[in-house]
């Protein structure tokens, strides 16, 4: 970012790209470490091996590959609306990220399931402009340098039923409550001409958002197995309760292997999609957020 120190400008750098390197970092070191403790040779009678299907906990967590497409746009209550921003085009921000992702459910009884997963993106960019734009209440010029960040967080809470339950295969029905915490940061530096810039603005929203899906695990094996999830909501105006009037699709699939009864190791492929006005206190505007990658895990059950 560019700082004015004595009439000229000054560059520092960016939020927080040690962070990143270093969170990649703690990342694959864990799943090594969990990957070697799961390979640890453990003697099972296979009259003791957990059925799939059968657990009563199970727990997931690894590293997250996704790649992004995001737009947005904050409007304002004295200038109307903002400019359609494309976050990777516009603002410079990368369109990979290496994250993690936990999760896990409880099957309190043999056809139920409560689960709770957790993951988030913090993303952030600098970017000298080569168009106007507006965020808000603040005009950035051309070639004013631009500083920015992005926060997606998700937690899904989801209660499943298992419509059909074979030894082969399970089919689900869920019904949960997703909450998306969004936060999006700018702040523009720039002398041009007799212009001077020193502007920042703050846009977040908290969405809370219930989903309808449904499941399909099938065994292969008893140490292999394949699933597919598939999320959706749709809601064509906005309500004091949502503060929201879009889409949200999430699909899911997966396969995991168990080398021991307890431990195993998966492998997904995610998809998310979520296309919103949003009319919250402190963010009215629009966003379309977009991502898609793989995922490697280390899978726990009891």
């Amino acid at each position: 970012m560019l700082i004015r120190k004595g009439g000229m400008l000054q560059a520092f750098p960016p939020f927080k790209t040690k962070e990143v390197t270093m969170r990649t970092s703690r990342i694959f070191i864990l799943l090594f470490v969990l990957a070697v403790w799961a390979l640890m040779p453990v003697t099972v009678d296979a009259a003791d091996w957990i059925k799939q299907g059968d657990e009563m906990f199970y727990f997931e967590g690894g590293a997250f590959f996704p790649a992004f497409e995001t737009k947005l746009r904050v409007d304002s209550a004295s200038i109307g609306e903002g400019t359609d921003i494309d976050l990777e085009n516009d603002l410079d921000f990368n369109d990979r990220e290496t994250t993690y992702r936990l999760g896990g459910y409880w099957r309190f009884l043999s056809r139920h399931r409560i689960a709770v997963s957790y993951f988030n993106f913090n993303r952030d960019a600098s970017a000298t402009l080569n168009k106007e734009i507006t965020i808000g209440d603040e005009v950035y010029p051309i070639g004013a340098r631009v500083e920015s960040e992005f926060k997606f967080q998700v937690i899904p809470i989801t209660y499943m039923y298992s419509f059909m339950k074979r030894e082969k295969f399970e089919f689900s029905g869920g019904l949960g409550l997703h909450w998306y915490r969004i936060d999006f940061k700018a702040k523009g530096d720039a002398s041009l001409g007799n212009e001077d810039l020193d502007a920042d603005i703050t846009a977040k929203a908290d969405v809370p958002l219930p989903l309808l899906g449904l499941r399909f695990d099938y065994h292969f094996t008893p140490k292999w197995s394949a699933g597919l999830l598939g999320e959706i909501f749709w809601l064509n105006t906005g309500s004091d309760t949502f503060k929201f009037s879009g889409s949200v699709v999430n699909l899911r699939l997966s396969t995991e292997y168990w080398f021991f009864n307890n431990l195993g190791l998966g492998a997904a492929l995610n998809w998310f999609d979520l296309s919103a006005d949003v009319e919250d206190d402190e963010w009215k505007g629009k966003l379309d957020y977009n991502y898609w990658g793989p995922q490697i895990y280390v899978a726990v059950r009891f």
